[in-house]
């Protein structure tokens, strides 16, 4: 069996790349990534079709759509239909993970999606709207929701839909090792440049903001840097320097030192791990901060000036009190992080709100036999 399996998105690439790592134990498949190169397939599949660059980097914000078309959307868009109808018979099953972008791409090459697995939507805070459920009922065989009030809101239009768990938690990036005698005594917070090119600055604003505070609260850092990221840029942007230290494993890449002593240490992602271990995440809106709080770990998120109100305003519902926003302003984010550090138990009080609105694991095992058994 040849398994073809589209995603939309960086995030979305992450999460079908470990759905593709279970399903090589048994079936062929290949990668049909839309956005970017697709380097979390890298060792696990083939990326096939035409490769694509956004000019938002896969951020939805204020007038994202046009830059992203002036750069050459449409063109990408072309050639993406114009392969899959080439490639018309060439796999067995295909699958799409992410929004309704892999579904219509199949569909307008001629091919019908057999799963859909949704990871964008949700019954606590985007519903399907009536255009969304007509396109999915035409261009999909069975769809795997976040929820079951998507999945029930589908099964009443006669959708072979369901609700098996969260694709986004069963890919949580976890170390293979104990991070909690980095600690101590001290208070962890787990700091998320982001994979994007804007992950200096948005670093270097994260620890000016730690420095407000560091006196206050003794800190420990974790950071987990995305393969897209070069560390030794972030050091250099936010002034650390590295220090000597005993590194607990490959992943753990490398320790530096604030102007105070305060410890930041660095990691081949693992935000998993990282979460567990801290009072909070900061970051900017991403499937990391999803997952962290998912896990149980608060978070604060840092919206962009141009990101869609109407994104942040659903985000904020989704995520409830697990999750406060702030600007792209030093002061305002110390602020807010001070509000997690002051008062410790009420940081974990809303950590377990995340834990019910993003949902358990299990949407792997159930895709992995609907695609192979189904």
């Amino acid at each position: 069996m040849r398994v073809l399996l589209i995603s939309n998105g960086y995030g979305e690439d992450a999460m079908a790349a470990v759905l593709a790592k279970e399903l090589v134990k048994t079936v062929k498949v290949e990668a049909l990534p839309t956005v970017g190169p697709g380097k979390s397939y890298a060792g696990i599949c083939d990326v096939v079709g035409p490769r694509g660059k956004l000019a938002s980097e896969g951020h939805r914000k204020i007038g994202s759509l046009l830059k992203d078309f002036q750069s050459g959307l449409a063109v990408t868009a072309v050639k993406h239909v114009k392969f899959m109808r080439d490639q018309r018979g060439r796999w067995d099953k295909i699958v799409t993970v992410g929004d309704m972008i892999g579904p219509l791409l199949a569909f307008a090459g001629g091919q019908k999606v057999d799963l859909h697995i949704d990871v964008y939507n949700s019954g606590f805070a985007r519903h399907y709207s009536t255009i969304e459920k007509q396109i999915l009922k035409r261009t999909v065989k069975k769809v795997l929701c976040r929820d079951d009030i998507l999945a029930g809101a589908l099964r009443a239009i006669d959708v072979d839909a369901g609700f098996a768990g969260n694709l986004m938690m069963d890919t949580v990036p976890t170390l293979d090792f104990d991070v909690s005698s980095l600690v101590q005594d001290k208070t962890a917070v787990t700091l998320l440049p982001g994979s994007r090119e804007g992950a200096g600055k948005l670093f270097q604003m994260q620890m000016d903001a730690i420095s407000r505070l560091s006196s206050k609260y003794p800190l420990t850092l974790f950071v987990p840097v995305a393969p897209s990221v070069e560390l030794d840029r972030l050091l250099k942007r936010a002034n650390l320097k590295r220090v000597d230290g005993e590194l607990l494993g490959n992943a753990h890449l490398a320790i530096a030192a604030t102007a105070d002593g305060t410890k930041v240490h660095f990691f081949d992602k693992g935000i998993g791990t990282l979460a567990k271990g801290s009072l909070f995440v900061v970051g900017q809106q991403g499937t990391a901060i999803f997952q962290s709080a998912g896990l149980g770990t608060p978070v604060i998120a840092i919206v962009a000036d141009d990101s869609r109100k109407s994104r942040v305003q659903r985000n904020e519902r989704l995520l409830g009190d697990s999750r406060i926003s702030t600007e792209q302003d030093v002061g305002m984010l110390a602020r807010k992080m001070e509000m997690f550090l002051s008062d410790p138990k009420t940081t974990k009080q809303r950590g377990k709100v995340g834990i019910e609105r993003v949902g358990p694991p299990g949407a792997l095992d159930a895709a992995v036999r609907i695609i192979v058994n189904g």
